[in-house]
Order: structure tokens, then C-alpha cells, then sequence
């Protein structure tokens, strides 16, 4: 790659794909990210590692080794208890976290934990997927952390149509060993070596050495592990394009999301004969089924869901996980200040007649179809600083202004927008 090309310009990611044989080939581009990024992108990390910390028991994907031991519930409990501080480095967190061990952290959909960072990845990848498309399946990153000597997962594969850009950020280096496929098997099923004996394979592998500063690509399908010394952090971007098959699966439970209604705690006995289906009503009477999706056959229901899937996709950036809404109801005046989350765009589609459907961040929000609400959502995803009042005065004039204030409300809790001249939440 050229080393006079700004990193991740358009003609960056052209090089990035021509080097990658277009996202087949493993490559390390050496100093793609700037003094300046790495030092940002490693304290975003901790308190990325702060917040998920304060979340403790939730199911957002956590894993971490403490002398090569995964912890178990209780021990967790006492690492969330001892998270980094604002301002700390990672080496003093480190050593007042786990004192005089190596140690090791994987934590998965780490879009959700960090606004600033999430964002800052998404602008620097809107080039290469304005190029490819988004990935099916979304995107999502999964950050490593720690001083482990190798990836505690050992040798393994990930599943089909995961590939990864690294964004590693030390301070201490890695060292990535893959095994293609066929080769893997072969070493495996036909010369006897133990699938996960790394000693064994290790000659056999072929070897990509990065440092802080540096980013990896790897593309889907290969056996790998990371080998370490040094205390390091690297944010891993995956993007999934997985096989049709988990597509399936995935759009099934998307669906069932959309389904889901108030928790009970009746249990039922059902003593109706077995051709006799009324019982069923109670229980889909406290469903939230869409209007659009009601009546519809299977075909259909699959249909909109994927419908829905991507338009929620493509306003979060790609990132298959819509951000934490804000916790403060923020409430807007006239004179304030709003803009749209770049690289984010709130996007609408027809849903039944007179009604829409406006995709934020993620999150599908239904209301009643009205040119004004477009010519808003049209004049925000500009990416330009807009007054209130101006929004305001696209709608209809008939409408009291509380109703507009109502829905820029809601684009600034799900942050599609945020306020300007106003402190961040």
C-alpha cells in the first residue's frame, strides 16, 4: 500500500480490498492509525470496560481468564466491583485488578459501550461498505484485552462468513497464526496432529505480526489463534455474512422479538380436546404483533422481517446492535440546537396505508405517515447543525408545536440526534 495514502480514504480502502483479494486474503497494513487514534481508541476502551462493568450480569457476552482459568459467577462479581477509574492507564488498572497474574478479557458487542467509539469506527468503515454493501448479517466488535500468552479459546475456527478487521492498539504487540481450511484438516484428519495442539501446528501456520498502531485483516474460514507477551488491546471488527441457513434462523428469532408481549406468570392447564384451538388466544391476545405483519403467511412474515432487519442495519451503520437509549427523557425548545448522529441516517418506509415505519439506530418506531415527519427526517440526515424551529416549521401547521417536540424527543433518546451547546448523556 501506498504510505502517502491518507488512511482509510476512499483510495485506502481500495488498496485495502486489492491487498485482501477482495476480503479473501489475511494482510497487515502497518501504521494505519495515528498516534493520536490509538491513544483515544485505548481510553475509549476503558471506559467502554467501566460501563460494561457497572451492567454486570447482563447478556451482552463476557469472558474473563485470570491465570488461564475462565472466572466463574462469584469471581465475576468481585471484577465488576473493580472497574477502571477515569483517567486510569491500563497497566495500573491491570495490576489493581488482577495482582501479579496474567489475565485476559473478550467482551462481545462492545458497539453498544461506547458512543464516541462506535461512532469513530463506523466513519472510518462507511467507505469500504459504501463500496461492498453492508455486510447481511451486521456488524459487531469484540474487544481482547489483557497480558494472556495465547488466545484462551485455543485453535479454532469461527463460523462461516465471519470475517475481521483488527484494530490493534497495544501498547504490547501480537502475533496471529492461521491455517487455512483444507490445510487445517489435512494436518488433522490425514498426519495425526491434535486439533488443538498448537506446539504441533504452529510450524505449519502461516504468521502476521502486528503492533500498536497497526491494523489486521483475516478473512472467514480460517483456523487461528493469537499469541502474546505483553499487555494489549485490540478492537476486532467482524462483519457477518453468514450461510443462508443462520440467516433463517436469525431472521426467526428477529421475528420473535417483534412478538414479544408483557411477561405472566400464569401456567395453564389446557383441558380443551386436541383439535380445539381457543386456548391459544389468551396468549396471542398479549402479543405485540406489527399491524403490517397481521394476517400474513409465512412467506410475507419472513418478507418484512428482513425488510425490517436491514432497514434497521443500515441505520445503525451496519452495527447489529442498536446503542443503550439515553436514560434522561431530554426535553427540547424552540431556540435549541439539534444534529443527526453521523455516520448514522434515520430512515422511513410505507408501512400500511397512512402509517410509517422510521428506523433509528436501530430501533423500529411506527406512527401515522405525514409528509412533514419526511421533509424532518430528509432536512436531519443532512448531517447539518438544525434549529429547532426550523424542524418545526416543516410540519404541519395545523399540529401544536409539542407534537414535533414529541418526536424530536424521541429521535434524541434513541440517538438518531443529539443536542447541541447541551452536555452529552
Amino acid at each position: 500500500m501506498d504510505k502517502h495514502t491518507a488512511s482509510f480514504s476512499d483510495a485506502w480502502w481500495e488498496d485495502f480490498l486489492h491487498e485482501s483479494r477482495q476480503l479473501s486474503n489475511p494482510v497487515v497494513f502497518k501504521g494505519a492509525l495515528d498516534d493520536g487514534r490509538v491513544a483515544a481508541f485505548r481510553q475509549a476502551v476503558l471506559e467502554l470496560l467501566a460501563t460494561r462493568a457497572a451492567l454486570r450480569e447482563r447478556p451482552y457476552g463476557l469472558r474473563v481468564y485470570a491465570a488461564g482459568r475462565l472466572l466463574n459467577r462469584d469471581e465475576l462479581e468481585r471484577f465488576y466491583d473493580c472497574p477502571p477509574l477515569p483517567g486510569e492507564s491500563l497497566e495500573a488498572w491491570g495490576g489493581r485488578a488482577f495482582p501479579g497474574m496474567p489475565y485476559g478479557i473478550i467482551l462481545n458487542a462492545g458497539e453498544k459501550f461506547h458512543h464516541q467509539l462506535s461512532r469513530e469506527i463506523a466513519l472510518l468503515l462507511a467507505p469500504l461498505f459504501q463500496k461492498i454493501g453492508l455486510p447481511r448479517d451486521g456488524v459487531q466488535f469484540s474487544i481482547f484485552i489483557g497480558d494472556y500468552d495465547k488466545t484462551p479459546l485455543g485453535v479454532h475456527q469461527d463460523l462461516r462468513g465471519e470475517n475481521v478487521i483488527h484494530f490493534h492498539v497495544g501498547p504490547g504487540a501480537k502475533t496471529m497464526y492461521l491455517w487455512e481450511p483444507e490445510r487445517y484438516r489435512q494436518l488433522t484428519e490425514e498426519e495425526g496432529l491434535a486439533k488443538r495442539d498448537f506446539a504441533a501446528l504452529k510450524p505449519y501456520a502461516r504468521t502476521f505480526h502486528f503492533e500498536a498502531g497497526d491494523l489486521f485483516f483475516m478473512p472467514e474460514g480460517t483456523f487461528h489463534i493469537g499469541e502474546q507477551s505483553e499487555l494489549s488491546i485490540g478492537i476486532t471488527v467482524w462483519q457477518y455474512t453468514h450461510t443462508n441457513q443462520a440467516m433463517a434462523k436469525n431472521l426467526h428469532a428477529f421475528l420473535l422479538k417483534q412478538l414479544d408481549g408483557e411477561a405472566d406468570d400464569a401456567i395453564v392447564h389446557d383441558p380443551s380436546p386436541p383439535d380445539d384451538a381457543r386456548a391459544l388466544d389468551a396468549i396471542l391476545a398479549k402479543r405485540r404483533l406489527p399491524e403490517e405483519y397481521r394476517g400474513r403467511d409465512y412467506d410475507q412474515l419472513l418478507r418484512l422481517a428482513y425488510l425490517d432487519w436491514r432497514h434497521c442495519l443500515a441505520s445503525n451503520a451496519g452495527y447489529r446492535s442498536p446503542p443503550f437509549p439515553r436514560e434522561d427523557k431530554a426535553s427540547l425548545a424552540p431556540d435549541d440546537r439539534v444534529q443527526a448522529e453521523t455516520p448514522y441516517r434515520m430512515l422511513t418506509r410505507d408501512t400500511t396505508p397512512g402509517r410509517m415505519a422510521v428506523y433509528v439506530r436501530g430501533n423500529k418506531l411506527e406512527m401515522n405517515r405525514h409528509p412533514g415527519l419526511i421533509a424532518m427526517l430528509d432536512r436531519l440526515n443532512q448531517g447539518q447543525a438544525c434549529a429547532v424551529a426550523e424542524l418545526l416549521g416543516l410540519l404541519d401547521p395545523r399540529w401544536p408545536a409539542k407534537v414535533g417536540l414529541h418526536l424530536l424527543g424521541e429521535l434524541l433518546h434513541w440517538r438518531g440526534i443529539r443536542q447541541l451547546d447541551a452536555p452529552t448523556g
